[in-house]
């Protein structure tokens, strides 16, 4: 291995000159890796190591290189590695060999944790459950699922050899192509749920999406989208055989390269063709999409192309000039930084520059195995039970002013909500210069619904005292004279007004809650409140609960430049938004447009019926996929910046 490390290993360009300018698809450095690699590259959670394989005349290597461009360790197996690296939660990096086994390496310096013979050569790449359990096929004619500690839990036969990797969905089922020509849906106690045949060999990798949808590719010359429950949805034939995988736009266009030396966009609905562009090369790499909606795909032509999401168009190009025959079937792997690097039959690992935008947010598999770790598993499902629970914002309200919280419900029949305005009950929190009568007024558009002064003097209905009970909201004081409702509310779009009775201004607490009774489908899906931001602890504090058994994709907005475009004076110039899991911050944004990610922030706002925003303007947004729980928002000014702030919540389908 040193002797390897000393002399084969090459930097032939560990960086272009200083005078270069760095451009979003141009040359970083190439290192040769004395073999070729057809293994898809792989990145450890904290960015420090690339990982993937190498296949010689003779035998096979899994190395490991820094973002620099210097290899860190190299391990030889007896056969070739094509199978690409999969990197687990603890750092593990697990990856199969045409030797028979699949290795568990340690991330440090690559030593052998342990093996597992699979009887059969194995070119799939492993996939990770949420247990840790292993996923792949082999050569063997089998799925093979192997604990973390590298014991067998189960194998499960199949028609013929499994060059197809598994992708795991968030219930748990695995599935797989096999080059018998059928896609298997496995449970993840190694039993059949079914299998759906097409009219040739399946040797892509299934992409998941949002709603469960499986879409892959056969030889047989057509893609396919198939529900979870096996039935078909749609297929769309195009002229050449398929073994590039398919990944996701953020919009769920299906994104895949055919043999026809074509490259596709459907819509993800019914299969229609949005767009097609000519490669002028067949290709079995899969592509993958960034944050700002930019596709990389390489091709056999030793090319690597950025395309446009609207129509294909070319954003730019870079080419390995590699010889006849070196072509590229290693997938791209978009780092968190937004560095490219990508594998090659020509016998080097490369570095392109990025824009420093990421893989897709919001994509449900922007890339070859979804991830950077090329784990193969599904995080989010639509409708997969997340709702928002809670509202809670407090505020400042100015004298003779009004806090105006927004929400939206969906949902076929009624369910009940109980909102609050809290002033006098925040006194045993330590809160000074609480409103002192808080008037609460709940419209439905620009009619008014229900009205409250004092929560104890109400109208005749459902108890407040119980409906408090019930949610888990705290106790307002007998007699105090904060205000409260309980209302059936049907799908619309509802506004709350909270103001003191006699005009007077203090530090008051909007609560919105789902009450939990009546129709189950019925759900807050959007929560927004309209407040002043000033200096110091002058922030605009909303909080929200997740709730549900599995993780909600969620948009926050910060809106202050935006707001001047409906004649909201003085509007906050600079906001920044955080979110906070308790007290651990979790992101800030300080601008939509930074990170990369504008494309991904656009789609999930049109996606939600949220308003647009000027093209890189000063609001700011984060996209993020948060576990059922408590959140807080904090919105402030940058710079000394004061003014009227909208912060939003949008629970994205």
């Amino acid at each position: 291995m040193a002797r390897w490390l000393a002399v084969g290993v090459a930097v032939l360009a560990v960086l272009l000159s200083a005078s270069v300018r760095a451009q979003d698809g141009s040359l970083e450095w190439m290192v040769s890796l004395q073999g070729y690699t057809s293994s898809s590259p792989a990145i450890s959670a904290d960015g420090g190591a690339i990982y993937l394989g190498v296949s010689t005349a003779t035998a096979g290597r899994i190395a490991a290189v820094n973002p620099a461009g210097r290899v860190l360790w190299s391990v030889t197996r007896a056969d070739w590695v094509d199978s690409t690296p999969a990197v687990g939660p603890d750092g593990t990096i697990y990856v199969g060999s045409h030797d028979g086994r699949l290795y568990a390496l340690q991330p440090s310096n690559g030593a052998i944790r342990w093996s597992y013979n699979a009887g059969g050569f194995i070119s799939s790449s492993p996939a990770i459950g949420s247990d840790g359990t292993l996923y792949f096929g082999s050569g063997s004619f089998r799925l093979h699922a192997v604990a973390p500690d590298g014991r067998e839990r189960w194998t499960f036969p199949v028609g013929d050899w499994i060059e197809s990797s598994p992708a795991v969905a968030v219930d748990g089922t695995v599935y797989v192509g096999c080059r018998d020509g059928s896609l298997y849906a496995v449970s993840r106690e190694g039993r059949e749920r079914w299998r759906f045949r097409t009219g040739g060999r399946i040797d892509g990798s299934p992409a998941i999406g949002a709603d469960g949808t499986l879409y892959f590719g056969s030889t047989d010359q057509r893609m396919y989208a198939v529900a979870p429950d096996g039935s078909k949805r749609w297929d769309y034939f195009t002229n050449g055989a398929i073994f590039a995988s398919p990944v996701l736009g953020a919009d769920g266009s299906v994104y895949f390269a055919s043999d026809d030396t074509r490259f596709y966009a459907l819509a993800p609905e019914d299969g229609r063709l949005r767009w097609r562009v000519d490669l002028n090369s067949s290709s079995a790499s899969t592509a993958a999409v960034r944050g700002d909606g930019a596709i990389i795909v390489a091709a056999d032509d030793g090319v690597v192309r950025a395309l446009q999401p609207a129509d294909g168009g070319l954003l730019w190009r870079f080419d390995t000039r590699a010889a006849p025959g070196d072509y590229i079937e290693s997938s791209v792997l978009v780092a968190p930084d937004g560095a490219l690097y990508l594998g090659s039959l020509d016998g080097r690992l490369y570095k392109l520059r990025g824009n420093g935008s990421p893989l897709s947010t919001l994509s449900a598999w922007p890339g070859f195995r979804r991830d950077a770790g090329r784990t193969g598993r599904a995080v989010h499902v639509r409708d997969g039970g997340a709702r928002l629970l809670n509202l809670a914002s407090r505020a400042e309200v100015a004298s003779g002013g009004v806090l105006i919280a927004g929400f939206v419900v969906e949902g076929r029949a009624p369910r009940a909500y109980l909102v609050r305005g809290a002033g006098p009950a925040l006194a045993p929190f330590g809160v000074a210069g609480f409103l002192p009568d808080p008037f609460l007024t709940v419209y439905s558009g620009a009619t008014p619904l229900r009205t409250n002064d004092n929560w104890g003097q109400g109208e005749p209905g459902p108890s407040v005292v119980d409906t408090a009970e019930a949610v888990g909201a705290f106790p307002f004081p007998p007699e105090s004279r904060d205000a409260a409702l309980v209302l059936g509310l049907g799908a619309g779009l509802y506004t709350a007004h909270l103001r003191d009775a006699e005009g007077r201004g203090g530090v008051a607490l909007f609560e919105a809650y789902d009450a939990l009774g009546g129709d189950p489908a019925n759900r807050l899906v959007n929560l927004s409140l309209r407040g002043a931001v000033g200096q110091g602890e002058r922030l605009l504090i909303p909080g929200f609960v997740v709730g549900g058994d599995a993780p909600a994709r969620v948009l926050v907005r910060a809106a202050g430049p935006a707001l001047a475009a409906f004649g909201v004076a003085g509007p906050l110039s600079r906001p920044q938004i955080a979110i906070y899991q308790g007290d651990r911050l979790l992101r800030v944004n300080r601008g939509w447009a930074e990170g990369g990610v504008a494309h991904d922030v656009r789609v999930a706002a049109e996606a939600a019926g949220a308003f647009p925003w000027p093209e890189r303007s000063a609001d700011a947004a984060l996209l993020l996929l948060l576990e059922p729980g408590p959140y807080t928002l904090q919105v402030s000014g940058l710079d000394g910046a004061v003014g009227e702030a909208l912060a939003e919540v949008y629970l994205l389908r």
